[in-house]
């Protein structure tokens, strides 16, 4: 995945936006009980530390990569071309199953 040196520079641009705004300022996790909720940069630092799942504030981004993949994968798998049945014909000529 190359990218130009003009696309690093835009989605720089994208990301110094975000973090100028408030959006996604206030904490997701809805373990509001948790001595950690609201300061995502050291909950995420422990749990990469402790290899824990992933926190529960960015379990949403998983779960549509998962999704992504799962789709894929079920596509791949249900896109088998069936073998043809002179496949089977010249199989049986030349190797005949023996019942064993």
């Amino acid at each position: 995945m190359s990218s130009s040196k003009e696309e690093f520079v835009e989605v720089i641009k994208k990301i110094r936006k975000v973090v100028a705004s408030d959006e996604c300022k206030e904490c997701s996790c809805p373990n509001i009980r948790c001595e950690l909720h609201g300061d995502c940069y050291n909950c995420i630092r422990v749990y990469r530390y402790v290899g824990h799942h992933v926190p529960r504030c960015l379990q949403f981004v998983l779960d549509k990569k998962l999704a992504a993949v799962s789709k894929t994968i079920e596509k791949e798998m249900g896109n088998r071309p069936k073998t043809p049945d002179e496949f089977y014909d010249h199989l049986n000529a030349v190797m005949p199953k023996i019942d064993i």
